[in-house]
């Protein structure tokens, strides 16, 4: 219908795309249990390809694109979309150049209220962003350890609400995740507190980098430690807007041109499903799974 309403060229059948000679590259933004078939067909037959989170819904079929992509040599890049947001890359910036102090605390509410999905619960759907962005930020390929509650109002094997604490060296990454929350209306936030300031996220806003020059100080006395706050108020930075999604095109683009590797590779793809299948094993154990 779309294509027809804006006289867009379709087809019906990826296989037609695949033996095109004229197509060098694709994205693929099908349901996520046929990404695996559809990216290993692609690449197979000399594609690149970008592919939409989650990469694939098991880590042993995510190994197999990698090495896929590895030995035919072609592109394999991943839609992890929050490493292209303008706010996030100048948080990360920032948190680099160390203007913020050490990293104490992370958290991000990721909040809605809609029908469920039937096919994935709010893991591999939400919190995919939030165990990929975690590790963006503390520069680490994955966390100590995960920890997971879930609930399941609707359905008994799809997870509609998740609490995951991601843990870095006894640094504390907690990612609210859920489709039955109607308080708070459509809810995407980020907050990273440092010993020297606290920095905010709204990802509907990626134009803005909400800061808080606020810190807890301590002072001795007679050999007991007090704490007080120092507030300096808070500011907000402007960013030049840029669309998250045609930059991740954009990005795609030049790694296709240029044959360099995406920020959001095979390999940053294969950890966040890695990440998701710990999470889901913690929920169903009850028990912390480490890295």
């Amino acid at each position: 219908e779309l294509g027809e309403a804006f006289n867009i060229e379709y087809l019906t059948d990826y296989k037609e795309l695949i033996a095109d000679p004229n197509i060098d590259a694709v994205s693929i933004v099908t349901p996520s249990h046929t990404h695996y078939t559809l990216a290993k067909e692609f690449m197979e037959a000399g594609k690149d390809v970008l592919v939409e989170k989650p990469m694939t819904m098991d880590s042993k079929e995510a190994e197999k694109l990698v090495k896929i992509a590895n030995d035919t040599n072609q592109i394999l890049m991943v839609g992890h979309i929050f490493r292209h947001h303008p706010a996030v890359k100048e948080l990360k910036h920032r948190i680099d150049q160390g203007e913020f102090g050490k990293i104490r605390l992370i958290s991000s509410n990721r909040l809605s209220f809609g029908a469920p999905r039937k096919d994935m619960g709010v893991i591999y759907a939400l919190a995919i962003h939030e165990v990929d962005m975690f590790c963006y930020l503390m520069d680490r390929d994955y966390p100590d350890s995960i920890h997971t509650t879930a609930s399941y109002a609707l359905q008994s094997d799809i997870e509609e609400t998740a609490m995951i604490t991601m843990n870095f060296n006894n640094i504390k990454a907690y990612a609210f995740e859920s489709w039955l929350m109607p308080a708070y209306g459509k809810q995407r936030d980020l907050v990273v507190v440092g010993s020297e300031k606290t920095a905010k996220i709204d990802y509907l806003k990626p134009q803005e980098l909400e800061v808080f020059d606020i810190r807890i100080a301590e002072q001795d006395y007679d050999g007991k430690t007090a704490f007080s706050v120092e507030n300096e108020g808070s500011y907000t930075i402007p960013i030049p807007y840029a669309e998250p999604l045609k930059e991740e095109l954009r990005h795609f683009i030049q790694c296709v041109n240029d044959r360099s590797t995406p920020i959001s590779d095979g390999e940053i793809g294969l950890r966040a499903v890695r990440m998701a299948e710990a999470a889901l094993e913690s929920v169903e154990s009850g028990r912390t799974v480490e890295f």
